[in-house]
């Protein structure tokens, strides 16, 4: 049985694409869900169609790596892992600009 090619494909696979700035950690399940999580913008640099930023919440982060959820069909799943400097942390009196791009996307640890 031949491999399908691009044609064969049903079309939500062939508009999955790549993220070309992922950064998965070593052990990711290691990483504790935050639900509800925090509201982000994410830069994604996409294979073929480049760079966009992308409404998303960050769940799961650690000092080098951020996973956020968002939903989009170039995906083929519910998030995807960047390095924090690609995450921006949405502002609560207006969410559709981008907060300190160097704040991290989690809040200050509670004592």
């Amino acid at each position: 049985m031949a491999g399908m090619t691009g044609r064969g494909q049903p079309p939500h696979v062939r508009a999955q694409r790549r993220v070309l700035n992922k950064h998965w950690p070593r052990r990711p399940r290691d990483f504790r869900k935050h639900r509800p999580g925090i509201p982000v913008t994410a830069r994604v640099v996409w294979e073929r169609d480049g760079e966009e930023y992308i409404d998303a919440t960050a769940v799961r982060w650690d000092t080098d790596h951020v996973y956020v959820e968002f939903v989009d069909n170039r995906l083929g799943a519910n998030g995807t892992w960047l390095k924090p400097s690609d995450i921006y942390r949405s502002t609560p009196e207006n969410d559709d600009r981008p907060a300190d791009p160097q704040a991290p996307p989690h809040p200050p640890a509670v004592t």
